[in-house]
């Protein structure tokens, strides 16, 4: 058999799960950063009536509010 002393075996334990930990943590963080950049094709729009601001396509004329439905150039 393998014979391991309590400081061995502490020591390994405890580097087992700190790369456990490291691995899961470097794997989120380069997921985390593919996501991040985006771009957007759309304006911010503010309601005339109600001040409620929303994103809407740049390229639609008339758009609609979607709080209080009134239409806005």
């Amino acid at each position: 058999m393998i014979e391991l002393s309590s400081t061995a075996a502490f020591t390994l334990y405890l580097s087992l799960t700190l790369g456990g930990v490291l691995g899961v943590w470097i794997y989120n963080h380069f997921r985390s950063r593919r996501n991040k950049i985006r771009t957007v094709h759309q304006k911010l729009t503010t309601c005339e009536y109600c001040h409620f601001a929303f994103l809407s396509n740049p390229d639609v004329a008339i758009v609609r509010c979607p709080q209080c439905q009134s239409y806005l150039k």
